[in-house]
């Protein structure tokens, strides 16, 4: 796909930011962060009666106007990483915004919309993967309005993990969208807040962020990134083979979790010939979820990985969905019931959300475990939200990230499916889609 880049401004913010506000630390979640990897998200947005090339026009500048208008309330998104720092100085360099054109004639946006492939999207996200923090003047947010000749718009957001987490994303946009959509019928109160150094603030410790990508990042040839949907009946399907009294009220990320790890353990017998112990790790989102909850808007990263208990050889050999949802949802609620101590008296935020992953790594050490990585985008309104002023999305999709055997869970358009976006080896991909509940329940 040709895409021709028609300019590439820096949007500062409408107003200077406070000179107390000039630097803002990691805190010692952010130092989890690897590597120095962007999150990106690609919107959608179908042709309207008015999209003509002045109509067209019109909207990329609002874009531009209220993108300056928003920046001053997420200032951090304007700075620049310091490195040898380790904070953002927050001195109004602006974010990145490109306005760009699709260069093929017959590019049918339709084709776009339904691509399930996130390599074929990232031609859309105009950030390179893994120079967000590289360079002292690399931007922290970079945004991409590329034009269809039908008048279809794709909307793509890149912002840098370092500072920022999926949940915090969809906060930025849903903000953005207010400004550019003002008289919108469906208006959101939005009231971003920075407080994660200050609750979690650094301490001497032997990890911290690390340059270059890793060998299976998402330029790596044989890494693919696709898009399995369940939809409201899939779904349902599935709820049905679970025995609980409250089975349809597991939610619906569980339940495709666990077809997608039944899948992911029946592919890797079949690799290596043999089953293996298997983990699997749950990206979960704290906010609200503590003793006092944390403001719903808070930006940063607020987010514990969760291990669950290894699984051994015996039980993935013979594991079905009823175990693996007793096993996912087990590790969930211990994670989530150490999240409400996280600021009490006794409460240590350090040890709650580091312990269980020494104590996961201490226990599978020297032994080859089948790992499995799930994060769950599914509430951060990313279709429900993002409604600029011409509808909301019509379709979502996601940027590449680094490592084989994540899953990405996304809500569907229609909010009642899940769109699940798996990471995995071309080799491993052609076996995973040949699995029988994989076929029969996605499209």
């Amino acid at each position: 796909m040709k895409i021709n880049v028609i300019s590439k401004t820096l949007i500062k913010p409408i107003t200077p930011t406070p000179q107390n506000l000039r630097k803002h630390d990691l805190s010692f979640i952010d130092m989890l962060i690897p590597i120095p990897l962007n999150l990106g998200i690609v919107l959608f947005y179908d042709p309207t009666p008015s999209s003509d090339s002045d109509s067209i026009r019109s909207r990329i500048r609002h874009l531009q106007q209220s993108l300056s208008e928003i920046l001053p309330q997420f200032y951090p998104l304007a700075g620049r990483y310091i490195k040898k720092d380790l904070c953002i100085d927050c001195s109004d360099q602006g974010a990145e915004f490109i306005e760009a054109e699709i260069a093929d004639e017959d590019a049918d946006f339709n084709d776009f919309v339904s691509k399930r492939e996130s390599g074929e999207l990232n031609d859309l996200l105009h950030s390179k993967f893994y120079q967000v923090d590289e360079l002292p003047t690399d931007p922290l947010l970079s945004v991409q309005v590329t034009k269809f000749k039908c008048g279809g718009l794709v909307i793509s957001v890149s912002v840098s993990h370092r500072i920022y987490d999926a949940c915090s994303v969809g906060t930025f946009i849903a903000a953005w969208a207010n400004a550019t959509n003002p008289g919108g019928a469906h208006k959101f109160e939005i009231h971003p807040s920075f407080e994660s150094p200050t609750l979690f603030p650094r301490r001497n410790q032997p990890y911290g962020p690390e340059s270059g990508p890793p060998e299976n990042g998402p330029d790596h040839p044989k890494l693919i990134v696709k898009k399995f949907s369940f939809d409201k009946d899939a779904i349902k399907t599935l709820k049905s083979n679970i025995v609980s009294k409250n089975s349809m009220n597991i939610s619906r990320v569980r339940v495709v979790s666990a077809i997608i790890a039944k899948a992911l353990i029946g592919m890797d017998r079949a690799k290596n010939g043999l089953s293996r112990p298997c983990m699997f790790i749950q990206a979960v989102n704290f906010r609200g979820r503590t003793v006092p909850p944390l403001p719903k808007d808070s930006c940063g990263n607020m987010l514990v990985l969760s291990p669950s208990r290894c699984m051994s050889e015996d039980e993935t050999d013979n594991c079905g969905i009823q175990e693996l949802v007793d096993v996912l949802g087990d590790g969930l609620e211990k994670t989530i019931a150490d999240c409400a101590d996280m600021f009490s008296p006794s409460g240590d935020a350090h040890a709650i959300i580091m312990d269980p992953l020494i104590s996961s790594i201490q226990k599978t050490w020297g032994t080859e475990v089948n790992f499995v990585v799930f994060s769950d985008w599914s509430k951060f309104g990313f279709y429900q939200k993002a409604d600029f002023g011409w509808g909301k999305p019509v379709g979502a999709g996601i940027g590449a990230t680094p490592g084989e055997k994540m899953i990405v869970m996304m809500d569907s358009k229609e909010g009642d499916g899940i769109e699940a976006w798996v990471h995995l080896n071309s080799d491993d991909m052609a076996c995973f889609e040949q699995d029988r509940d994989i076929k029969l329940l996605t499209t």
